[in-house]
Formats: structure tokens, sequence, C-alpha cells
């Protein structure tokens, strides 16, 4: 039987100039077998991932835990402790 690991990861995200602030992004990745490192980005094309789960895109980082990104990695750790628990 094979166990899937999955993660949570973010980073900045593409914003047009026009936009002012900070902005991010946050996945729910699936590791390959045996990988133990971080993965280098957020892609289907990075090694060590074998596929993203989902992801919240162009989210603002505010400063206290309401803003969206912080909400968007809340709901990302549940969803990878569900996926990490069925074993799906």
């Amino acid at each position: 039987m094979t166990t899937n690991r999955y993660i949570v990861m973010s980073a900045s995200a593409n914003m047009p100039s026009s936009c002012w602030g900070k902005y991010g992004r946050v996945a729910v990745v699936e590791l390959e077998e045996g990988w133990t490192s971080r993965p280098a980005m957020i892609s289907d094309r990075a090694r060590g991932i074998r596929r993203v789960v989902k992801t919240w895109e162009r989210l603002n980082i505010g400063t206290t835990e309401r803003c969206a990104f912080a909400r968007a990695v809340t709901d990302a750790a549940e969803l990878a402790a569900r996926l990490n628990s069925t074993g799906a």
C-alpha cells in the first residue's frame, strides 16, 4: 500500500504593477513517494511534486488573521490534514 503525503505551500503572487500591497498564493500539493525535502515551486513540473491538489490565487496578505491569505492557509491546512488522515 502506498501512502501519499500532502503539504501546504505558499509563494508570492504575480500581480500587475497597478496593485499595491502584498499578494500571495497557497497550494496543497501531493509529494512523490520517498520525497523528503521541500519542493522549489508550486507546479506539477517541480521535482518532488506528484500533483497540485488545489490552489488559492491572488490573495491579499494583510496584518490580521482575517485576511484572505491567512484564511486560505487555514483552509489548506485542514484539507491537507484530511487527505493525510484518509490516505486518499
